[in-house]
């Protein structure tokens, strides 16, 4: 990993995900990126996103049909789980505007400097494993991928690998092999099989960031991307990406 290397080109099919990755960071003419441009970043990249809406008013929060998440939208506030503008689980429209309220509350109250651009409404996303991608153009390597586990695992315990970008599928199955934990996932045990094949297609999809030099990427994560169930696709649920 101490040998910098050139980012490899990217292939024909990868070249238009990352020039429309590229056209929306350019659009957003910020240092920062919130969470729903980031979540459209990769998107544009073939990350499936939340299918999140933003909502500026307690009113505005009707029509969500089953459980939904909530969280605070702001570039300026990266840890909302540990700010307490996260919920989870809410249910029926007066619960959500009420929550809305809630969350916009505590912003004013705790974070008067933050700029806060309204709160996300997305639905609740559940599937049979988490983990947390990372991209990271780092001053003495050159642009690296990683991969590890999510959620509260990436805070227990230490469990993840990188590589260099951009990397192939091929390379990505080697990144996934080496967290034993995924192996829960692969039919272990007989417990249901998740969709691999979807992870190590997401794998690279983000390190494709590696070729954007007009509008560098300096660091960008997705915790967690929610594996669903074999044939059912992985969903990124949250995100950020920092510009350099």
């Amino acid at each position: 990993f101490l040998n910098w290397r050139a980012p490899k080109p990217a292939d024909a099919v990868a070249a238009a995900a990352w020039r429309g990755a590229a056209d929306r960071l350019y659009a957003v003419g910020a240092p920062r990126l919130d969470e729903a441009q980031a979540c459209a970043v990769f998107e544009a990249l073939g990350i499936e996103g939340p299918g999140s809406r933003i909502v500026t008013a307690p009113e505005e929060a009707t029509g969500f049909s089953g459980p939904v998440a909530v969280k605070l939208l702001s570039p300026d506030i990266l840890h909302k789980t540990d700010a307490g503008l996260v919920r989870l689980n809410i249910e029926g429209d007066a619960a959500i505007g009420a929550t809305v309220a809630e969350l916009l509350a505590i912003a004013r109250e705790k974070f008067p400097q933050a700029v806060v651009k309204g709160v996300l409404v997305a639905p609740m996303h559940r599937g049979l494993a988490e983990v947390i991608l990372g991209y990271r153009r780092d001053p003495e390597v050159g642009p690296v991928v990683m991969l590890g586990m999510g959620g509260v695992l990436a805070e227990l315990k230490r469990s993840y690998c990188v590589r260099l970008a951009p990397v192939s599928e091929a390379t990505a199955m080697e990144m996934i092999a080496e967290l034993p934990e995924l192996k829960l996932i692969q039919g272990f045990r007989n417990l249901p099989r998740g969709d691999v094949a979807a992870l190590a297609r997401a794998i690279p999809s983000i390190s494709l960031l590696a070729c954007l030099d007009g509008a560098a990427v300096q660091e960008a994560e997705i915790n967690p991307l929610i594996i669903r169930a074999e044939g059912q696709g992985a969903v990124a649920v949250d995100g950020l990406i920092a510009l350099g």
